[in-house]
């Protein structure tokens, strides 16, 4: 697949379930949902009163100053604090520092930005009884957006630089700014496919020698009002009352009712093998392979066998020389929308061949919640942790199962586990695909 061979030398998560990978990990092993009641904003009246939401986000033990919290959206703390732990944990922190900061860059997948309510809230009020009690002025009714008014009323309710909240890119600037990594810096969104996109083309950068170091994964925070309108209103968010809440998100399951949103970062240190052995720095396991398509069918419904991710798969599978008999582990994309579970089981089963040629299959949205952008990201971080403990996360809340995958349910599976594939699928039809393998001299 690649001229220089990538493999991964650090890693950090902040997530629903844990805010560090030790902490993610045991928590996926140990099947505990992330899922609750909604923190971030009241709930009274609102359907659905859940979500999968990260819990004691500690920012300043991450090196995050105060006064960067305001000109920083929820998505790019999380990143923040998720390269800090990778960076950290690749021994990039401690002495002596790589000495071309231009070798090292940063490449996230990003989801969408949701504004800010409240403050948008407090604005337009301002603007409307400003209007309505001062002389001179038209009626504060209608459904025109007077921008004089709004300039002299409303924007003082707004903290001046609140645009930089909602850009996408600021979430790899303030990692690069924090890190002084002077290398390629970009930011991908392709929806829930984001991460993975992110991890395969900054492998795709070191392999063709543009950067040494790249902190590649990706972050999303979807747990607010607006966002969640517009999921329920498509009929993609689960509003099941009836149930516990960490019983809704089930995945190939028959009774799926829809996605639990969610919010989290995952970021992972690639690294060329010989500059990570020229430092002496630990391997995790290498990238085999990365493919990605897309199903080319409809914005809202993918294609009903999931050909983007078949061939997606496929892609990853002929450039990582592997066969399908060769992958151990499978995490699958399935989030509980009925349509897209469908057509990841198709694709996946096909893919995969006959029922002995299907890898042992987890489907981590069960317990994590769906982090979107993230998603991948964070499935890379427990694919890599199953290759170095021969472990597979089990499925939650699966009674009749739709996918005719060897699907891991009630405990975790335990077997040696070498390879591992990690999928994804998402909304647009974006697909990809990432395999990992032990790394081998």
């Amino acid at each position: 697949m690649m001229s220089r061979r990538i493999v991964v030398t650090g890693m950090g998560v902040v997530t629903p379930i844990g805010n560090c990978v030790a902490e993610f990990w045991q928590a996926l092993l140990d099947g505990r949902s992330g899922v609750g009641p909604v923190r971030a904003f009241a709930v009274d009246g609102f359907c659905p009163t859940y979500a999968s939401e990260v819990k004691d986000l500690e920012t300043d033990r991450a090196g995050l100053p105060r006064r960067k919290l305001k000109v920083m959206g929820r998505h790019a703390q999380l990143a923040f604090c998720a390269a800090q732990e990778a960076w950290s944990d690749a021994g990039l922190a401690a002495h002596p520092p790589v000495e071309d900061r231009s070798r090292i860059g940063v490449l996230l997948g990003i989801g969408m930005l949701n504004a800010d309510v409240v403050e948008l809230g407090r604005a337009f009020y301002a603007t409307a009884h400003a209007r309505s009690t001062s002389a001179g002025l038209s009626d504060a009714s209608g459904d025109s957006f007077d921008t004089v008014a709004f300039g002299r009323w409303g924007a003082s309710e707004m903290l001046p630089l609140w645009l930089l909240r909602h850009i996408p890119n600021l979430a790899a600037a303030h990692i690069s700014i924090a890190l002084d990594a002077q290398g390629p810096s970009n930011t991908i969104t392709t929806g829930c496919v984001s991460g993975a996109n992110a991890l395969g083309e900054a492998a795709r950068l070191v392999a063709r020698g543009a950067a040494d170091i790249i902190l590649a994964g990706g972050a999303d925070a979807r747990v607010s009002p607006l966002a969640m309108l517009r999921y329920r209103d498509l009929g993609w968010l689960a509003t099941r009352d009836d149930i516990d809440p960490a019983a809704v998100s089930a995945p190939f399951d028959a009774a799926a009712a829809g996605f639990v949103t969610g919010e989290g970062a995952g970021v992972m240190v690639l690294e060329a093998l010989d500059h990570a052995r020229a430092r002496g720095a630990r391997v995790y396991a290498e990238l085999a392979g990365y493919g990605a398509a897309n199903d080319a069918h409809d914005v809202l419904e993918p294609d009903p066998e999931g050909r983007g991710l078949a061939r997606a798969v496929s892609v990853c599978l002929e450039r990582s020389g592997l066969q399908p008999p060769n992958i151990d582990a499978l995490f699958s994309p399935a989030t509980a929308v009925p349509a897209f579970d469908r057509a990841a089981a198709s694709a996946l089963t096909r893919t995969f061949g006959s029922l002995r040629a299907r890898p042992a299959t987890t489907a981590t949205r069960s317990i994590v919640g769906h982090t979107h952008a993230a998603s991948a990201a964070l499935d890379c971080v427990a694919a890599v942790k199953s290759i170095g403990e021969s472990k597979l996360p089990a499925t939650l809340n699966l009674h009749h199962a739709i996918a005719d995958l060897p699907l891991v349910t009630g405990t975790p599976y335990a077997g040696d586990i070498s390879t591992a594939l990690v999928s994804a699928y998402g909304f647009g039809g974006h697909a990809a695909a990432l395999a990992w393998q032990r790394c081998c001299a």
